[in-house]
C-alpha cells in the first residue's frame, strides 16, 4: 500500500470519528503526522469520504495496519502504558498519567504522531479500533515508584487525599476544613505526590503503573508505623492494635475507677464518616502528629452538634500538644491528660 494512500485512509478514518466543531485539535494531529503535506492529505481524505462514505472502513487491510504499526518501533513502553490506561481518555488525564509513570507527557505527542492516538474532540483522545488487535498484547517494563518512600516525603493534606481516593472514603467536609484549612474539593486540586498522585481539573489521578492494592497496603504500613511512634511519645497503658477499618492505631486504656479511654492514633487525619462513627458513643480522643488549621476551633464550634460529645483531639508537633477537650469531659479524659504531661510535651488548650 502506497504511503500516500495510507495517510489519506488514516485521515479519513479520523475525520469520520471526529466529533467537535473546533477542528484545531484535528489539524494539530495531521500536522504532527504529515508535516507540511497535511493540507493535501486532508483534502484527499474528504474526497475519499465523499466517494465512499462509511465504506472507507472496508479499505482497512492487514497491509494498512502493518504500515501504521511500523512507525511505532522502539515505542514499546509507551504503547504498554497506553494499553494500561485503556487506549485513550481525557487528554489532561493521559498527560498526567504519562508524567506520573516517569515516561513524560511528551510521549502523548509521540503517540499522536505515529497514529496510535487521535483526537476525537478537543479534550478526548482514542486509539483507532483497527490497531487494538495488534496492541492489546503489547508488554513493556515500567519502573514502579517506591511508595513508602514517597509517602514519607509527603504533606498531610496530600496524604489525606491519597487515602480518601484509595479507599473511596466519604469525607466530612467541615471537619476536613477544620483540620487541613481548606475544603476537600480544594485539597483535591492542591494534592500532589511526585510519581504517585496528581490532580487534573480537581480530579485525582494515580500513577497507572501502580496497582490500587499496592497503594492501600503502603498506607496501612505508613499509618501503623506513625501510630506506633505516637504511642511511644505519649506512652499510654493498654494493648495496641491497628485498625484497618479506620486506618489508625487504637489503644484502650483503663484508668481503674475513672473508666476507660479509647485512644485513636493517626499520623495524619482523614476525617471520614467511618472515622467519626467509630465507637463514637465511647470516651475517645483522636491523637495526630500535625497541627490543626488556625480556624479549627471556630469550625468545630460552628458544627458542634455534629461532633460526638465524648470525642476530643490532640495535635502533637515539635514538642507540643494542642488539646481540644470533648464537650463531655470524663474522668478518663482527665487521666489521659496526665499521660501528656508526663510525656514532656508542652500542653496547650485550643478551647
Amino acid at each position: 500500500m502506497e504511503a500516500g494512500d495510507v495517510r489519506v485512509l488514516e485521515t479519513a478514518y479520523q475525520l469520520i470519528n471526529y466529533d467537535d466543531e473546533d477542528t484545531q485539535p484535528l489539524i494539530h494531529d495531521l500536522m504532527l503526522r504529515y508535516g507540511e503535506e497535511y493540507g493535501v492529505v486532508y483534502d484527499k481524505a474528504w474526497e475519499l469520504i465523499d466517494n465512499l462514505g462509511m465504506d472507507i472502513i472496508k479499505r482497512i487491510s492487514p497491509e494498512f495496519i502493518e504500515s501504521i504499526m511500523s512507525r511505532m518501533r522502539g515505542m514499546g513502553n509507551a504503547l504498554y502504558l497506553l494499553r494500561l490506561v485503556g487506549f485513550g481518555g481525557d487528554e489532561g488525564v493521559l498527560r498526567a498519567q504519562f508524567r506520573l509513570s516517569g515516561l513524560g507527557e511528551g510521549y502523548v505527542e509521540d503517540l499522536i504522531r505515529v497514529g496510535a492516538l487521535m483526537h476525537r474532540s478537543r479534550n478526548l483522545l482514542f486509539t483507532p479500533e483497527y490497531l487494538l488487535g495488534s496492541m492489546v498484547n503489547v508488554v513493556g517494563e515500567l519502573p514502579k515508584p517506591n511508595i513508602p518512600e514517597l509517602l514519607g516525603k509527603s504533606d498531610p493534606l496530600s496524604l489525606s487525599v491519597l487515602e480518601a481516593v484509595a479507599f473511596n472514603l466519604r469525607i466530612i467536609n467541615w471537619m476536613y476544613r477544620a483540620i487541613h484549612g481548606v475544603d476537600f474539593k480544594e485539597a483535591l486540586i492542591r494534592a500532589r505526590i511526585n510519581g504517585l498522585l496528581e490532580s487534573v481539573d480537581g480530579e485525582p489521578v494515580l500513577n497507572p503503573v501502580v496497582e490500587p492494592q499496592e497503594v492501600r497496603l503502603a498506607i496501612y504500613e505508613a499509618k501503623d508505623s506513625g501510630a506506633r511512634y505516637i504511642k511511644r511519645v505519649i506512652a499510654p497503658h493498654g494493648q495496641y492494635i491497628f485498625s484497618r477499618l479506620i486506618r489508625c492505631g487504637v489503644v484502650y486504656t483503663v484508668f481503674g475507677g475513672a473508666g476507660r479511654e479509647l485512644i485513636i492514633l493517626c499520623p495524619w487525619v482523614t476525617p471520614s464518616v467511618g472515622l467519626m462513627k467509630y465507637h463514637s458513643n465511647e470516651d475517645r480522643v483522636i491523637v495526630t502528629t500535625q497541627k490543626p488549621s488556625e480556624h479549627f476551633i471556630n469550625e468545630v464550634n460552628e458544627h458542634i452538634n455534629e461532633l460526638p460529645q465524648r470525642t476530643g483531639f490532640v495535635f502533637i508537633e515539635e514538642g507540643g500538644a494542642w488539646v481540644m477537650r470533648p464537650r463531655y469531659v470524663s474522668k478518663s479524659f482527665d487521666s489521659f491528660l496526665d499521660f501528656l504531661y508526663r510525656s514532656n510535651l508542652v500542653v496547650n488548650y485550643l478551647d
